[in-house]
């Protein structure tokens, strides 16, 4: 047995079998060779340079055979003790090197400097043992040691074992009873802590200064990187492509804290956090907002402990419905969470004509029950304030529903969803363009298009036609001339608009996402609507458009209307003096009645209105009915206007919902936005992360200086780190995963998830495609050459040739005539009387 040199523990450990060999020799030559210095077995033979002889051990110099050190760490000195057992020990400046009876001021200091050796050493640390005092618990004693430090367990034992039938998963650090250590007690009747023990030799190899990352220290995910992977899930961006990302925006792995499977890692703590607590803390984050936040509605139903409807709407969607609120739509949306929830977000219009939201819902089951309660608080919500137009497609529940809900509302049914249908319903497309010139007509009355609709049947003999029959008995419904004497009846003829909504929604929420992460995205995108809406406050606002003409009452819309509105206003402004001209005119009673041409770009006419004109009060109507169903005067009125030369558009048809400034302010407050952390402590570490990058992009060209700004961080993070050597126990995952997901630990769970829900859109992934699609995408597939029938071709090539396959049965049916007729030649030979022998011509007029 050996005493320790330099503060290096007696190495008999380890050695059970080398008790020749001279500890002293090995230390005290460690420390006149260099880390180049390699010591090997006497008795091994090794291809190396020649030997220079210490003790027991062969000193090799590695400036003779420079391969030889190529394949071990730089950071430390290895040497073979006579058995042929390899240790390390790491080559680090003396003064980052632990010392016996080395002093400390506090736990923590102690801790940050082992750890600092360890990263300059190469090797991860681990928390060994700890001894309390009896009487006050007080923690007296530590231990530091390496992070492969214990033995390996059974498991890791019988990996490598052939007969081992379901091997255990390898892992990145194996446990390898490496005895580095450091043991630091409390100073008696002080608060310092002393090194009382230190060993430096391991018994596995080290990192090199070039693969440093790959240390736990290094891998471990800081707030940042733990930020980013959830930020990402938003935008449905798993945790490999974040690594992938972040590699990306780091320039290199090496820059990156964690590998891929760390990053997967957490999103599965991260889930597996929240687990079945998931609708509980749904609710609770929810009924948080309600008492928080001004106006804030929702509402729950459960049964069973299980959650079957949610509705929710803030303070923000409540204003954009009292003024947008004239026509809406909901259609169900599928695939947005993990329990198959049925999502439905009400959808609108706003003055800048984008979708707005109004409120959203999640349902398990899409019955008529559900909906109804659905609906019922969405009015509870808007105070009982009824759209004048709903639109859906034609789910039989949602129809029963908005029966019963909404009474004094008309319920129309979206045009495209029926259009859509008709080459699956009845197949052929030679009348399509003239079904859809009918079906589209706003100007037309209603019973103009039945007289049309009569002709189209009869010239397509289609008047006995299922479908089409109860299409047309259904007329009224989603016919739009049915709809041309209600307000704003053209400001949505199809739930497109809708769909496009929910189609974000589903963009970015993952069918793997709980209900927690869902309302995460749904914050997220609800935040990037609401942008865009302030976005184009701005445009309007501090833009000027460009004028068509020199019309005054144009630069009058431009003061009044939003930017996108006064573009189309703009348009009937131009168009009323290009297309447009008074063919006739009289007076009735001191009423001005105009027939007003209407021209295409050729010049020829294409329809005549009626205008009426009172000069008294300036009011006007339009036999096109413009005004009522889309909210701004029609070409016809401006074309009038020019004529009695009026300079700006009346008070009376300036519609409030297309006008500037029509949402207070306080609208687009920070306050209202939920996806930023709003917290002082989140506004004030995003400040100094901008203000840090904003000096580096300044200094960016500048080597100099930004070497002085490198100095000043690093000065900085020091003092940090020396007041707060260990991470503060808000880093912890259970705090740093309830701060992301903005949640808290419930107390009580009464709540769960619905189960297994397979509702009507939830079939098979791939749906049913109709004729005029399949006929589009074979349009659409670019011209190949067929090899055999030697034409470039879109449906086949030469496996399944037409040409071919007519070829092949061809040949199939006369190699079957010349079987027969050789068979029947067999025949005749093979009979003894010949005369007996009857005429059959059959297979000669086959062949023929």
């Amino acid at each position: 047995m050996h005493d320790s040199i330099d503060g290096v523990e007696s190495c008999n450990t380890f050695y059970e079998d080398d008790h020749d060999i001279d500890t002293d020799n090995i230390n005290q030559t460690n420390a006149d060779q260099s880390s180049s210095h390699v010591y090997a077995n006497q008795d091994s033979t090794l291809p190396l340079s020649t030997p220079v002889k210490s003790n027991n051990l062969v000193v090799l110099d590695s400036a003779d055979n420079p391969e030889a050190n190529q394949e071990e760490s730089i950071c430390s000195n290895f040497y073979d003790s006579p058995n042929g057992t390899r240790y390390w020990i790491p080559s680090v400046p003396s003064e980052s090197k632990p010392k016996m009876h080395m002093k400390f001021d506090s736990w923590e200091n102690a801790y940050a400097f082992y750890e600092a050796y360890a990263e300059q050493a190469g090797f991860s640390t681990k928390l060994a043992q700890s001894k309390k005092q009896k009487k006050t618990g007080k923690v007296t004693m530590r231990y530091l040691s390496c992070s492969r430090g214990a033995k390996p367990t059974s498991k890791e034992k019988n990996e490598v074992d052939s007969t081992e039938i379901s091997p255990t998963r390898l892992t990145s650090f194996k446990r390898t009873d490496c005895k580095a250590i450091m043991k630091i007690r409390v100073v008696k009747n002080t608060t310092q802590w002393e090194v009382f023990k230190f060993n430096e030799v391991h018994n596995h190899g080290l990192l090199s200064q070039d693969n440093l990352d790959f240390l736990r220290k290094r891998r471990k995910l800081t707030f940042c990187e733990q930020e980013f992977i959830n930020k990402c899930r938003l935008a449905r961006i798993g945790p490999t492509k974040a690594h992938t990302l972040q590699v990306a925006l780091k320039g290199g792995h090496h820059n990156v804290r964690g590998t891929k499977n760390d990053f997967k890692n957490w999103s599965r703590d991260n889930n597996g956090y929240i687990g079945k607590r998931d609708a509980q803390m749904f609710v609770d984050k929810m009924l948080e907002r309600s008492k928080n936040l001004e106006n804030f509605s929702f509402n729950y139903l459960a049964h069973d402990k299980k959650i079957r409807c949610l509705f929710w709407a803030d303070g923000v969607s409540k204003r954009n419905y009292n003024v947008f609120g004239d026509v809406i739509a909901f259609d169900a949306t599928y695939d947005t969470n993990l329990y198959k929830m049925v999502f439905v977000p009400f959808t609108g219009i706003d003055h800048h004509k984008k979708c707005v939201t109004f409120g959203a819902g999640l349902l398990s089951a899409e019955t008529t029950e559900c909906y109804s309660w659905l609906l019922e608080k969405f009015l509870e919500a808007h105070h009982g304030k009824q759209p004048t137009i709903i639109l859906t497609d034609q789910d039989p529940a949602m129809k029963a529903a908005v029966k019963a809900v909404f009474d004094d509302t008309v319920h129309r049914l979206c045009t495209w969803h029926i259009t859509q249908k008709l080459p699956l319903k009845v197949g052929h497309l030679n009348y399509m363009n003239k079904f859809h010139k009918l079906v589209w007509n706003v100007y037309i009355k209603p019973e103009t298009f039945e007289e049309r609709w009569k002709s189209l049947m009869e010239r397509y003999n289609l008047q006995d036609h299922n479908w089409l029959g109860k299409m047309y008995q259904k007329r009224r419904k989603w016919v739009p001339g049915y709809f041309r004497h209600l307000p704003m009846c053209c400001l949505m003829k199809t739930t497109s608009v809708c769909e496009s909504t929910n189609h974000l929604f589903k963009v970015n929420s993952s069918p793997t996402n709980n209900l927690v992460q869902f309302l995460l995205c749904f914050d997220s995108i609800l935040d990037g609507q609401r942008y865009q809406q302030r976005s184009l406050e701005v445009r309007t606002e501090a833009t000027v458009p460009k004028f068509k003409c020199e019309s005054v009452i144009e630069r009058h819309a431009a003061r009044i209307y939003t930017r996108d509105v006064f573009k189309d206003v703009q348009n009937e402004i131009s168009c009323s003096e290009k297309t447009c001209y008074i063919a006739e005119r009289n007076t009735v009673d001191g009423i001005h009645r105009f027939q007003v041409c209407h021209q295409d770009v050729t010049l020829d006419i294409l329809n005549e209105f009626t205008v009426s004109f009172d000069k008294s009060d300036r009011t006007i109507t339009c036999s096109c009915m413009g005004f009522k169903r889309i909210g701004y005067l029609c070409r016809h009125a401006f074309c009038v206007f020019r004529h009695h030369k009026v300079y700006e558009i009346p008070d009376q048809y300036i519609t409030p919902r297309w006008t500037r400034n029509v949402l207070p302010s306080s609208v687009f407050s920070i306050a209202n936005r939920y996806g930023i952390d709003q917290s002082k402590n989140g506004i004030l570490r995003h400040r100094v992360l901008d203000n840090i990058q904003q000096c580096v992009d300044r200094l960016r060209s500048d080597e100099e200086r930004l070497l002085l700004l490198d100095k000043e961080v690093q000065m900085i993070k020091d003092k940090i780190f020396n007041e707060l050597p260990i991470d503060a126990s808000s880093n912890s995952k259970r705090d740093v995963i309830q701060e992301l997901n903005s949640i808290n630990d419930p107390q009580e769970v009464d709540l769960e998830p619905p189960p297994g829900i397979r509702n009507k859109g939830s079939g098979t992934a791939k749906r049913l495609r109709g004729p005029g699609e399949k006929a589009i995408e074979i349009i659409d597939k670019p011209l190949k050459n067929c090899n055999y029938c030697k034409q470039k071709v879109r449906n086949h090539d030469s496996r399944n040739c037409p040409k071919r396959k007519a070829d092949l049965e061809e040949l199939k049916k006369l190699k079957e005539c010349q079987l027969k007729k050789k068979a029947k030649t067999n025949d005749e030979v093979s009979e003894d009387t010949p005369g007996d022998s009857t005429e059959d011509t059959s297979d000669e007029d086959f062949c023929g």
